[in-house]
């Protein structure tokens, strides 16, 4: 059970304070937010933890933070920050969050926010029982572009929208030692990059389609290198015979385009590159195409491609938090269930399993899932066999 520190409700920012962050975690991610932080308008970097204080303050050297910690548990319990940004490795993320909320600290978790729905759930549970701020650090949401995309599909600049198409792929090497093909750190596709195009799909039609059907490639690590996945919405009252389809596909192991294309009846909008685009291009039939830039600076600080776009999410968490909102209206703790809800039916189809946080039954489906049909109808009879075998034993 969850050992809750009693606190005082978390305090509004005032609109003009400095916003004081805590880092959670000091891996790349967590250098890149720091550096956006620096160019964040009412931001502070107030301390930084990781799990050997000479880490830590490795850390907080190279960013000028003024206190390091060589635990979790120190920053859960520091008074001195208004908000921590959990940037670990995702098999962590519960442990960490659920440790800073139990403090009645405010969140903002990297996506994914945790390894399943079932921890998902728990941690936006706590976080309304202690009233603080929690939220999925989706950032692709809050870039100018899709900020705009939205506007525009709202608008029917495209007419109605029937097709959202998302691809995301990079190559790397399959090895047992990196933490992208190990299950115990995490290691995935889907969860490391297929979260973005299934957010894609979310940002406009939400979190619960209707009908999912994937198809994915594990290596013999058990952890999926890339994947195919297909959604289908159903009807809305508006417009009841209106199609709405999802086609979206995820790779570690080669580089794709990396667009999102919002299709619709009159036109169409595609973005680019899909996970943090700085592009958007608008084309409307009988029109002039339209592109739009949203450049990023890049310094050569930054490990990851428009990692300065860390800012926009930034700056929405400080609104909020001055504003003594407890979940973000663009991003709600809702969606971020659905889509671990979407993550687990799509793991159980490809067969992704990771031991450490997945129980039986979800252990059942996806071995289900990896049988061939024949397999699947002898399974299935035998299981309704023996349970009117049981029931008749009873019966006796």
């Amino acid at each position: 059970p969850d050992v809750i520190v009693p606190h005082s409700r978390p305090r509004s920012m005032q609109s003009t304070g400095e916003c004081r962050w805590g880092i959670m975690g000091c891996g790349l991610i967590s250098s890149d937010f720091c550096h956006a932080l620096e160019r964040t308008q009412g931001a502070k970097v107030a301390a930084v933890a990781a799990r050997s204080l000479s880490k830590a303050q490795e850390f907080a050297s190279k960013h000028k933070i003024p206190q390091a910690f060589g635990s979790y548990e120190e920053l859960a319990a520091f008074d001195g920050v208004d908000v921590v940004y959990v940037g670990t490795i995702h098999p962590s993320h519960y442990e960490c969050a659920r440790l800073l909320l139990s403090h009645g600290k405010n969140v903002l978790c990297e996506k994914p926010m945790s390894m399943n729905e079932a921890e998902t759930a728990a941690l936006v549970a706590l976080a309304k029982a202690q009233g603080v701020f929690l939220m999925e650090g989706m950032w692709t949401r809050f870039f100018p572009a899709v900020v705009e995309a939205l506007e525009l599909i709202k608008a029917q600049r495209i007419g109605d929208l029937v097709e959202v198409i998302a691809d995301f792929g990079f190559a790397s090497k399959v090895s047992a030692q990196s933490r992208l093909y190990n299950l115990d750190l995490g290691g995935g596709g889907l969860l490391d990059i297929g979260i973005y195009v299934l957010a894609s799909a979310a940002f406009v039609w939400g979190p619960e389609p209707s009908d999912v059907r994937a198809m994915g490639w594990l290596e013999p690590t058990g952890a999926d290198s890339c994947g195919v996945i297909g959604l289908k919405y159903g009807p809305t009252a508006a417009a009841p015979s209106q199609p709405r389809i999802a086609s979206l596909t995820y790779s570690m192991r080669t580089a794709t385009r990396e667009w999102t294309v919002y299709q619709g009846t009159k036109g169409k909008i595609s973005l680019w590159p899909t996970h943090c685009p700085v592009e958007l291009h608008l084309e409307v039939d009988g029109e002039e195409p339209q592109v739009r830039h949203f450049p990023l600076e890049e310094p050569a600080s930054f490990n990851f491609s428009n990692s300065r776009g860390f800012v926009y999410e930034a700056t929405r968490v400080q609104e909020l938090l001055r504003a003594g909102q407890t979940e973000c209206p663009e991003w709600p703790l809702s969606t971020s269930v659905g889509i671990a809800r979407l993550l687990d039916t799509i793991r159980a189809q490809i067969g992704v399993v990771y031991p450490r946080h997945d129980g039986l039954i979800f252990r059942a489906r996806a071995l289900f899932n990896s049988w061939p049909l024949a397999s699947k109808w002898v399974g299935a009879m035998a299981l309704l066999f023996a349970l009117a075998l049981s029931r008749s034993r009873r019966s006796a």
